[in-house]
């Protein structure tokens, strides 16, 4: 009888586990940029995924402009750069247990461009580390957004990575 206790109580407790192994869903978010005078909105298309739309405007004192458009979404948005307008975007906590080329995991635009998009596989053999859980992955241990390492180069910088 004391086995089957001890039994239903490690199932128990690992149901309880892969539960909260469950990624959060989609939520329409809103970022500011560090300085205030601009700001990221991106609205999801579906519960889960990079499906949506990011929008980003400038504050004016006579109404906020639209600067860019991307055909995205992203909880995890950080302005910055020159007049705030380069916009860095981290993936969502990916599905499986390895870094894999198709899953997306880091991407840097500017005024509505692509300048560079990364997959979790590129950012692991990069050195990133890689953090698993039961049923999902992350190639960052810690995000730090992005600053200018010097006046003539926007880098952006993660534990363990820095891309130049």
């Amino acid at each position: 009888m004391r086995v089957s206790g001890l039994l239903a109580l490690g199932l128990l407790l690992a149901a309880r586990t892969a539960a909260a192994d469950d990624e959060a869903s989609n939520r329409p978010v809103v970022r500011s940029s560090e300085h205030g005078i601009c700001y990221a909105r991106s609205i999801p298309e579906e519960d889960w995924g990079t499906s949506g739309e990011t929008l980003v405007y400038f504050v004016d004192i006579d109404g906020d402009v639209l600067v860019s458009r991307y055909g995205w979404f992203s909880s995890e948005i950080y302005l910055g750069g020159t007049g705030d307008r380069t916009v860095v975007r981290f993936g969502p906590w990916q599905r499986g247990s390895a870094p894999d080329a198709s899953h997306f995991a880091l991407g840097i635009y500017r005024d509505g461009e692509t300048i560079r998009e990364y997959s979790t596989l590129e950012l692991a053999g990069a050195g990133s580390g890689v953090s698993r859980s039961v049923s999902h992955y992350e190639v960052f241990g810690a995000r730090h957004g992005f600053r200018w390492l010097d006046s003539g180069r926007a880098s952006s910088r993660w534990k363990g990575w820095t891309e130049g």
